[in-house]
């Protein structure tokens, strides 16, 4: 019988038999091989799998609305800060009182108010002086009527004179013709070759009338000039009376200008001297909104550091208040004319501008809250939040970056609350993009090529306004 002490005993059939006993199991080397196919062929599948594209931003949440972001309380008046009516984190409402400021002249609202009456004083003489002006204006013009009248009254009878003097040379004129033929027959009677047909004082008598009728004439003719010339002045003195009083009118007329110009003037002066005593008597500087008291910025009370008009004093944080707080189901903030409440900025490279526009989805992961976020399978991703794309800026900032406003998706979960996604929380998000397998996505990264997206003919102009998606 064959034993293993048995000097008779091959030794290679021996470490057959230990090579034998150490073979791994048949399912072992099955599993094995399987694995190694799947390990071979996996990569080869996996190239198939549907990738979504996406422009990768990082940013923070802001409000949408600029009144709505953080805001500095300045100091209207140069002076020292008397005592504050808050401190920091309070939450205040529109009109509670922040903090009271005093002057450091205490005699200045004095000075200021002595001379806001000297100003009225100028004031009221001023006005005074206007209506002196337009009273006499008034006169001037009630007596350049009157005198203007009594010229043309003087200037209708002096043309009633010319009318009477040229009727008197009519019939002076009608007398003469009427004399002369009738001189001339009774010479011409008397001078007769028969013998005087009339006696010599019939001759004479109707020489003498044909004299007296020459005589008369001439008297109406002269008559006639004085007349015209009477008119002619009564016409200068018309001419000249309206001339002088129009000059006296404009001449006033240009001191009433002056007048009211140092009126306007002087109301200036009156309308500057109460800003400063408003400005002077507004030591209380109360809350413009809304909102949590952030940083008090001057430390200084009961006459410490001097603060200047316009220094800051505080920053508040004002509440932020959506403007369409609450959508129709279906519908979207951007195809409505009111804005959203709080947005996410981010900023993109600048490769990326031309695949983004206004509309598109997305998906933030903000700070604070724990996400699984999948680049390429958004649809798997947890924790993360929908977004649509509200705006993108028209120039870069001086690092080349793009900033692009995130709006909340009312067709997604809800943003956290705005208690807990405050203003300044960092946030990342992925612009969506075409879908793609993820072995074109390998090789478009190995490769340094941009992301597909696709492009359609441009529409006609359209006016600017809210984006409309379909």
């Amino acid at each position: 019988m064959w034993t293993k002490d048995s000097k008779s005993y091959p030794r290679d059939r021996l470490a057959f038999s230990a090579l034998q006993l150490a073979d791994p199991p048949r399912v072992a080397r099955h599993l094995s091989r399987a694995v190694l196919l799947a390990v071979g062929v996996l990569p080869l599948a996996l190239l198939l799998v549907p990738w979504t594209q996406t422009v990768h931003g990082v940013g923070r949440a802001i409000a949408f609305n600029p009144v709505q972001r953080p805001q500095f309380i300045v100091s209207p008046i140069e002076g020292r800060i008397k005592k504050w009516y808050v401190v920091e984190g309070q939450r205040i409402k529109a009109g509670e009182r922040i903090v009271e400021m005093v002057d450091n002249d205490p005699n200045l609202e004095l000075r200021l108010l002595d001379e806001e009456r000297a100003i009225l004083d100028r004031l009221r003489a001023a006005e005074g002086r206007v209506n002196d002006i337009e009273a006499r204006i008034r006169n001037l013009k009630s007596s350049r009527q009157l005198a203007i009248d009594v010229q043309r009254s003087i200037l209708g009878q002096e043309q009633a004179r010319v009318q009477a003097a040229e009727q008197e040379l009519i019939e002076a004129r009608a007398a003469l013709d009427a004399a002369e033929p009738n001189y001339r027959r009774q010479r011409e009677l008397f001078e007769s070759r028969q013998g005087s047909l009339v006696s010599q004082r019939d001759v004479e008598l109707a020489r003498q009338a044909f004299e007296t009728a020459q005589a008369k004439l001439r008297q109406a003719e002269a008559r006639v000039k004085i007349a015209k010339a009477g008119e002619k002045a009564a016409l200068d003195n018309l001419e000249k009376v309206d001339a002088d009083t129009a000059a006296m009118i404009n001449l006033e007329t240009a001191a009433l200008r002056a007048a009211e110009a140092e009126v306007a003037s002087v109301r200036r002066d009156k309308a500057q001297i109460e800003v400063r005593i408003a400005r002077q008597r507004a030591q209380y500087v109360d809350a413009p909104v809304d909102g949590v008291v952030f940083r008090l910025l001057a430390n200084a009370e009961q006459g410490g550091i001097l603060v200047r008009p316009g220094e800051r004093l505080a920053i508040l944080v004002p509440d932020i208040k959506a403007e369409n707080p609450s959508p129709e189901p279906g519908g979207s903030a951007l195809t409505d004319n009111n804005h959203p409440g709080i947005v996410t900025e981010l900023h993109i490279d600048g490769n990326d501008l031309p695949l983004v526009r206004p509309g598109d989805k997305a998906r933030l992961q903000f700070e604070g809250w724990p996400a699984v976020q999948f680049v390429g399978w958004p649809s798997v991703a947890v924790g993360s939040f929908g977004g649509l794309v509200y705006l993108v800026d028209p120039t870069a900032d001086d690092k080349g970056r793009f900033r692009i406003l995130i709006e909340p998706d009312p067709n997604d979960q809800p943003w956290p609350d705005q208690n807990y996604l405050r203003q300044g929380v960092r946030a990342q998000g992925w612009v969506l993009l075409d879908r793609v397998t993820l072995g074109w996505e390998i090789w478009r990264q190995l490769n340094g090529f941009p992301p597909i997206r696709e492009t359609k003919e441009s529409k006609a102009f359209q006016p600017l306004g809210p984006v409309k998606r379909k």
